[in-house]
């Protein structure tokens, strides 16, 4: 085995020197600490060799021997990742906690880092927190007024997942519709064949509102009736809701083909991975967003952080049932800042001091599996 000698003034930049000069897959045998910083023993993963007794019938490259060394690897890095993070607090703690802010309010890792990297040098910690809401404000996509769908009418679309509260949210659209255009220019579709009693609850808003309900239990059905409708300024659709993950939702795509626009209603108080799903799924090609169950969020970072990272529009948030009192026109700055007040909140999942170098070996063997995968 051919062993190689590092030494660099901190752990991570000794990792990164083994990376660049003998690959991905190179090993860290051991650290210590040296005069100049730390000192790394490593070698190329090529030219390890077991001189351990094998198994019989057991090769120096067989599975076995490879998952050990793998094991010993992760282990390494996340201890050097650990290490590299508190090298970084106490060389940038304004950095250090515009990053912990956005993960203590329910961001996510790549907008944390995206933005971390392009903290402007010599902020104090105030500076570095009033910078990072006027970065959010600035990214946040909101629809201005004047291009709400609405407002600008035609055939409109509610899409998302089962329980994003579609049906609730389209009686608020259709009653700011009303309001808009006249009762005379807006026409409700049930397009929901799946959700027991669907059609009754439109059904009753519909009355309410005094506007045509209509009903549409497939693709052809709607094809058919859509231009029955060429003469109301505003048709809002029910659809049915899936799972993100349900071959069915690629029937939503097939509404482009009708002249259809969708709108994509996504509940904020779900949690990073489900929203991202939902934003993936339904958020792709939409013309714009609403975000909806605001008042059952306590944290709002990781719908915020999906809307800037897909640039996914927002025309309106929801924050209860009430119809239609509870929709409103949003407001950027408001929406960041209640965000960031997530951060303060004390919960069981929040990360105390001594987790955050674990949090960060952790995030660095996931990153070291992704790049061995690709």
């Amino acid at each position: 085995m051919s062993v190689r000698v590092f030494v660099a003034s901190n752990a991570r930049e000794g990792l990164a020197r083994v990376r660049r000069e003998l690959g991905e897959d190179a090993v860290v045998l051991s650290t210590r600490p040296h005069p100049q910083g730390v000192e790394l023993l490593a070698s190329a993963y090529g030219e390890l060799t077991v001189s351990a007794p094998l198994e019989a019938g057991e090769q120096p490259g067989s599975s076995r021997i490879l998952q050990e060394l793998n094991r010993l690897r992760g282990l390494l890095q996340n201890q050097l990742a650990g290490f590299a993070w508190g090298s970084a607090r106490r060389r940038d703690p304004a950095r250090v906690t515009l990053m912990q802010t956005l993960f203590a309010a329910g961001f996510g890792g790549a907008l944390a880092r995206t933005l971390a990297a392009r903290l402007p040098r010599g902020l104090d910690a105030d500076a570095a927190q009033r910078w990072l809401r006027q970065v959010l404000i600035r990214n946040l996509p909101v629809l201005p007024r004047s291009e709400d769908p609405i407002r600008r009418g035609g055939v409109l679309a509610l899409v998302g997942s089962t329980g994003a509260g579609k049906t609730t949210t389209l009686a608020k659209l259709a009653a700011r519709g009303v309001d808009v255009h006249g009762a005379g220019s807006v026409a409700l579709v049930a397009a929901d064949a799946w959700r027991v009693a669907a059609g009754a609850q439109l059904a009753v808003y519909a009355d309410l509102l005094g506007v045509p309900l209509h009903t549409a239990p497939d693709a052809a059905a709607l094809a058919a009736l859509l231009p029955q409708l060429a003469d109301k300024k505003l048709v809002l659709i029910d659809t049915a809701g899936h799972a993100p993950q349900d071959p069915r939702v690629r029937d939503v795509v097939a509404l482009d083909a009708l002249g259809v626009r969708r709108i994509a209603v996504i509940a904020a108080s779900l949690q990073g991975a489900a929203l991202e799903q939902a934003m993936t799924r339904f958020g792709t090609g939409a013309v714009a967003c609403v975000l909806t169950k605001l008042d059952e969020t306590p944290q709002l970072g990781a719908a915020l952080d999906g809307l800037i990272r897909h640039r996914l529009p927002l025309a309106h948030v929801c924050t209860g049932q009430r119809v239609p009192e509870d929709l409103h026109a949003p407001h950027a700055a408001y929406l960041v800042d209640r965000a960031l007040k997530g951060a303060r909140l004390a919960t069981p999942y929040t990360l105390h001091t001594d987790d955050w170098p674990l949090f960060a070996g952790v995030e660095a063997e996931r990153a070291a599996k992704d790049t061995h995968a690709a």
